[in-house]
């Protein structure tokens, strides 16, 4: 999207570049890599900072629920300055540490669950997935937890694959394909 419009001169105006608030809850390794280079900011400034940066880029907005967040936003927006080499090269190590551990990067937006005919709750599974694989010793208490979700939705090998979820994903996230593999970790006895 991004170079499509840079290619036809087209000035960007970038929503949600925090991703729905996913990029202000980094994984410990990555939020570690940016605190050791700027411990005065916060993940979100990285993210908003990164986007504002891109060539072309008119406007970014950034959903904000309290003041806190408005706050921090025009801390580093007011004085706008982009990125520098060595934050971009910072920001490659923590997007390697995000994707080590995130299996699947799901924003937990809700869109794929309009009109899903299963009522599976694609978000809370997805999640639930991503939390196992970053800490597999917890798979008890998340089997338990995907069983409570289960009593009152569509369980993720109930499925029928009929795509509706991921046409109205914004991420592009193969729903389908990851829903198989939920079912194999929590549906397995």
């Amino acid at each position: 999207c991004y170079e499509t419009a840079r290619k036809h001169g087209k000035e960007i105006i970038v929503m949600e570049p925090v991703k729905g608030g996913t990029l202000a809850r980094l994984p410990e390794q990555a939020e570690h890599l940016l605190k050791d280079y700027a411990p005065e900011r916060s993940p979100a400034s990285w993210a908003i900072r990164f986007a504002a940066s891109l060539d072309g880029v008119l406007t970014v907005l950034s959903g904000m629920s309290n003041f806190e967040q408005l706050r921090d936003n025009m801390s580093y927006m007011k004085a706008f300055t982009p990125l520098k080499e060595s934050e971009k090269m910072v920001l490659q190590k923590v997007v390697s540490a995000i994707h080590n551990a995130i299996s699947i990067p799901c924003t937990g937006c809700n869109y794929c669950t309009v009109g899903c005919p299963q009522h599976i709750r694609i978000p809370e599974y997805f999640s639930l997935y991503n939390a196992e694989k970053r800490a597999p010793s917890k798979m008890i208490s998340l089997q338990r937890e995907y069983s409570n979700y289960t009593k009152n939705a569509g369980k993720a090998s109930d499925c029928i694959a009929c795509g509706q979820c991921e046409r109205q994903c914004p991420q592009h996230i193969e729903i389908i394909r990851h829903l198989k593999d939920v079912a194999a970790i929590f549906e397995s006895k």
